[in-house]
Order: C-alpha cells, then structure tokens, then sequence
C-alpha cells in the first residue's frame, strides 16, 4: 500500500483502499479473493504524520477440531507515525516508519503485512460448537456421529494415573 505526499499533504479521512495480496508475501496464508481492505486518515504529527485507521480482510483456515476449511474475517487497527525523527525511530514503544521530506509516497505494505499476520486467531475453530473428529476413527462429529465407544479409547494420561496409584 502506496501512500503519496498528496494524500499526506490533504490530511485524508477514511480513504478506503483495496490491496491486493499479490505483493505481500504472505506463504501458507489464504486471503478471500487475494484482497483486503483498508480505511486510512492521515493527521499532522509532530516530525510528520500520523496514520491510522483499520484493516479487514476475510481468509481462508481450517478448523484446528475438525479439519474443515472455513471463512473467518479477520481486522486490526493501524497505527502508524511516519517521521524522520531518529528519537522517534529508535523508540521501540511505538511504530514509527522512516519518511524523508523529499520522498514522494511512503509504502506500508510490510505494515500491512505483519498486521495480517498478527491477527490470525491463534485457536481455529468453525464454530464455538464444533465437536471435532472421533479419535478412534477420524470421523468429523459434526457430519454424523460414529459407534466408536470412548470408553475403549486407552487415554495418554492412563500412564500418569498408574503412577499416582503407586506413590499413594
């Protein structure tokens, strides 16, 4: 995402900007038709300008229960100062890009990028309900149930109820 010194310089409100995911070297990471979408203001900042708005996006994951593929719309706020201030730049307290005075447009898409990133969900699930697959045969419980009986099922934590018994 390009932003130009005239968009800077007219101090923009709530552009709306379509990128697509082409340029963002996003491996093993599915976007909904390769776009996202960003609504950005520009403000005037001391050394430069400030930045911020939201970015949505809708990707493609899979459940971590069930193994489906499903849709989950992701968002993130962005905040970002853009200054030639090397204070500002070494604080490690607040994103800061670098921006000269004589440059013509300030590129975010590494921004962009790591923003995508940090907001997928770190648990997937397809729904709050989701029963996930039988671990006897592997069938999804949310299609239909099996006649595995889970009482048949030898548990990892067996090992550690035997030795329990035996310090007790």
């Amino acid at each position: 995402m390009k932003l130009y010194r005239s968009d800077l310089e007219q101090l923009i409100s709530n552009q709306l900007f379509e990128i697509s995911t082409d340029d963002l070297d996003l491996i093993e990471f599915k976007v909904e038709a390769n776009k996202l979408f960003c609504t950005v203001s520009v403000e005037t900042a001391a050394n430069g300008y400030r930045i911020h708005g939201n970015m949505n996006a809708k990707i493609v994951t899979t459940c971590d229960l069930c193994l489906t593929k499903f849709n989950e719309k992701i968002s993130s706020n962005i905040n970002v100062i853009l200054s030639n201030n090397k204070d500002l730049i070494n604080d490690k307290n607040i994103d800061v890009v670098e921006f000269s005075g004589s440059e013509d447009f300030v590129d975010l898409t590494f921004v962009i990028r790591d923003l995508i990133l940090l907001a997928e969900p770190f648990q997937k699930t397809c729904n709050k309900d989701c029963k996930g697959l039988c671990l006897i045969c592997g069938n999804n419980m949310n299609i239909s149930n099996c006649n595995c009986v889970g009482s048949n099922l030898n548990s990892h934590w067996d090992a550690l109820k035997d030795f329990k018994e035996k310090i007790d």
